[in-house]
């Protein structure tokens, strides 16, 4: 017997719309629909000209971000990339990062992060520690 979970996310150019929780919009944490232990998976969508809620960084969670479709920007520590479809980015802990669509971006800004930690995610829990601090773009 095969043990496996699906869930329909819908067109990715609607992502930008999902409702994930939390109070964010645009991104929908999928490890929790699909039961995953070990992994963690969003997905994202940033309308042209808005940015992630916040800078953060992690204590323990490695992220790897893939880049789907759209231009804009990814601010990591003092540095601010260019980002567009086929960028990866991999943000070890402890390393401050946001997102930015850039204003005049063609479709959505559309990404995936695939998530990691040295132990079951679960066990990690919310290890994000968030700023408030102005985005370089601002």
């Amino acid at each position: 017997m095969s043990d496996y979970k699906i869930t329909e996310l819908g067109p990715v150019d609607e992502w930008h719309a999902l409702e994930g929780g939390k109070g964010m919009t645009g991104k929908v944490f999928i490890d929790p629909l699909v039961e995953s232990r070990n992994a963690g998976l969003s997905i994202n969508g940033l309308a042209a000209g808005h940015s992630s809620p916040f800078w953060h960084k992690h204590a323990e969670i490695e992220e790897i971000y893939v880049f789907l479709g759209g231009e804009g920007r990814m601010a990591l520590g003092g540095d601010v990339v260019d980002v567009t479809a086929g960028t990866t980015v991999r943000v070890a802990p402890d390393t401050m990062m946001a997102v930015h669509a850039n204003a005049d971006s063609p479709t959505d800004l559309r990404f995936i992060c695939v998530r990691s930690a040295p132990t079951p995610l679960a066990e990690v829990g919310d290890d994000a520690d968030i700023s408030r601090e102005p985005f370089p773009w601002s």
